[in-house]
């Protein structure tokens, strides 16, 4: 999955629409954000609280929260992906967590062991046009979506980035290296644990973005 912040769609609806200054930022800063227990599993009991991730019927990893306490079925039932869905799974109910997303409130990233997220300045050179990734002039396609053309390295690990069973479930942009203001998140192809020492990054194409998300 992957989607604008409300920051964000506040800010394009006042600037396209009702003549409001809004001022794109020249630098994106690229995080990575958590979820409590990584990827959903069978027969396993969970708390309200707890986050894991899912990859539903729409091919997109998402992120849902335990809204009531219990055991997921030993067979899964159907995860459409619709955003705010909630899914009775076995007697664990589960609820899509895109508006928490957009508001921010859903957003966990790590903390200590060296993370920091990548300062990332926006030009035609380091994200691709909508014609297709790698591409360097102004946008010509038709297909909504831009990536990134250069690699994303995060610096090495000093201390694992999760604490288990949690695991990095996705990432997200900023418009500050610290705090700031969130613009756009989105899930990753799977969870990843990173641990001391780990190499950590995105390769050229490898984080994309739909802007009519």
């Amino acid at each position: 999955m992957a989607g604008t912040s409300n920051y964000l769609q506040n800010k394009l609806v006042d600037a396209e629409l009702r003549a409001q200054a809004f001022s794109f930022p020249a630098t994106i800063y690229v995080a990575l954000t958590l979820c409590t227990n990584g990827p959903l599993a069978r027969s396993t009991a969970y708390t309200v609280g707890q986050t894991v991730s899912y990859v539903a019927a729409d091919g997109n990893n998402h992120l849902y929260k335990v809204t009531t306490a219990g055991t997921t079925a030993a067979t899964a039932p159907v995860y459409p992906g619709a955003s705010n869905e909630v899914i009775t799974d076995g007697t664990a109910v589960l609820t899509e967590q895109t508006s928490a997303l957009e508001a921010g409130t859903a957003i966990s990233e790590p903390s200590g062991g060296g993370y920091a997220r990548v300062a990332i300045a926006c030009s035609l050179a380091n994200f691709a046009g909508t014609q297709g990734a790698g591409t360097t002039v102004a946008s010509t396609g038709t297909s909504a979506t831009t990536s990134n053309n250069g690699i994303i390295t995060f610096p090495t690990p000093s201390a694992a980035w999760q604490t288990a069973p949690a695991e990095i479930w996705g990432f997200a942009t900023y418009d500050a290296l610290t705090a700031g203001n969130l613009l756009r998140f989105g899930g990753l192809t799977a969870d990843q644990i990173i641990n001391t020492g780990n190499s950590v990054s995105f390769a050229p194409a490898a984080m994309t973005i739909k802007v009519d998300q």
